[in-house]
């Protein structure tokens, strides 16, 4: 009787939380405060190592991408943040970031840029994706989905925190959702711009990404959303392109770097 009461407790009180739309982003910050987002990121590094092949051992490559990887968040809304810029061992055409500024890109990824502004690119749309919080979103929102689990465990008396820390990684990975490529893709310009890149390589690399996808799809024979590669994590739309080229005619910039 006493663990059915239990249940219905935490239900109730996860229900009256998380249903709350007016209350979801203090219940955000509740969960996910800033140094939290470090810690996920610094416990979830190892694991994204392990998985994608290590660090590839090349030690001007892994500057080069630090450097492209600072001078683009000194422009940002949080020019003194720490990043953490990883270049993966693995062919696979990806990018992607973890909260507290971890960001990844693949020597597949690397290989696709024609030049420094298309590189330029995937690392501010990632550093975009970080300053706006997407990825911490993503984790916290499926931190509040499990806030039963919480609540449950705090009235039987039974452990199921490490169980919630497990989603780090996995919340991080999964495909961002329309809005969030939008404003990725709006920061990341803004970024270039900033930096003096050309912006309009945000257009021009998307549509490269999108020709290998469809590539690669054909060899494996299979549809283009299967396998771990960009748009699999970033969702495929025409709309985006549209919009980079809209922003790049926004944010001219004269004499811009490309090579």
């Amino acid at each position: 009787m006493l663990r059915c009461s239990a249940l219905i407790v935490a239900g109730t009180v996860a229900c009256c939380f998380v249903c709350s739309s007016a209350r979801t982003q203090d219940l955000f910050d509740l969960f996910m405060s800033p140094s939290d987002e470090a810690r996920i990121g610094r416990e979830e590094h190892p694991k994204i190592l392990e998985e994608f092949g290590g660090i590839y051992a090349d030690p001007k490559i892994t500057s080069y991408v630090n450097s492209i990887g600072n001078f683009l968040v000194h422009t940002s809304e949080t020019p003194n943040a720490r990043f953490t810029f990883t270049v993966l061992n693995t062919p696979l055409v990806n990018a992607f970031a973890l909260p507290g500024g971890y960001v990844y890109v693949t020597r597949g990824i690397l290989a696709l840029a024609s030049n420094e502004a298309e590189l330029a690119g995937v690392i501010a749309h990632e550093i975009g994706h970080v300053t706006a919080r997407h990825s911490a979103d993503r984790v916290g929102n499926s931190v509040l989905a499990n806030l039963g689990l919480v609540l449950l465990g705090a009235v039987t008396g039974n452990s199921v925190l490490h169980e919630v820390g497990e989603v780090g990684a996995f919340a991080a990975l999964q495909a961002y959702s329309r809005d969030d490529e939008f404003e990725a893709d709006q920061l990341g310009v803004r970024y270039l711009a900033r930096a003096g890149f050309l912006p309009r390589a945000v257009s021009t690399f998307l549509r490269k990404l999108e020709a290998h996808s469809r590539l690669e799809a054909k060899i494996r024979d299979v549809a283009p959303e299967q396998g771990f590669d960009f748009f699999a994590t970033h969702p495929r739309t025409e709309k985006r392109v549209t919009r980079a080229v809209e922003l790049a005619q926004d944010h001219r910039v004269t004499d811009p770097i490309v090579a």
